[in-house]
This record gives C-alpha cells, sequence and structure tokens, in this order.
C-alpha cells in the first residue's frame, strides 16, 4: 500500500469522527483544538486499522501521535506492512 499523506488523514478524520472541519484544516493544524477527544481517538484507532490493516500499539495511543494529519500520517506509514 503506497504512503498516505496528511492531507488524506485530515480527509479521514473528516470522514469519521470530525465532519466539521473546515476545508482549509491545515495538516499541522491540532485536531484536539477542533473537538477530537478520547472517544473520537478510539473511533479513529478502528477506522485506521481497518483501512490500513495496521495494529495501533497501545503505547502509540498518544496525543502527540493523532494531534494533526502530519502525526497521522507519520504514524500511519511508520508502520511495517
Amino acid at each position: 500500500m503506497p504512503a498516505t499523506t496528511p492531507t488524506a488523514m485530515i480527509d479521514l478524520v473528516r470522514e469519521t469522527v470530525l465532519p466539521d472541519l473546515p476545508a482549509d484544516f491545515s495538516t499541522e493544524a491540532d485536531f484536539f483544538e477542533a473537538g477530537l477527544d478520547s472517544m473520537g481517538v478510539m473511533q479513529l484507532v478502528m477506522f485506521l486499522e481497518e483501512r490500513f490493516a495496521k495494529k495501533v500499539e497501545p503505547d502509540e495511543l498518544s496525543r502527540a501521535n493523532f494531534r494533526s494529519g502530519n502525526a497521522l500520517a507519520a504514524l500511519v506509514n511508520g508502520k511495517a506492512a
């Protein structure tokens, strides 16, 4: 599977947990400031695991890994296939 982009991660977050993200939401903008909460993170984890067939480990469940499109793309792209 090809690497995913930060912009694609923003689209996934918009599709799964934050439908009201503005169209110009930056890849560095903070999802938590935009309304992402712990339930949203868990929904996102389940979606990411299904979509990319990569397990998100408990030690990867950090605010830093889910903070922005850039952080999410780095998390997904950094996992072995």
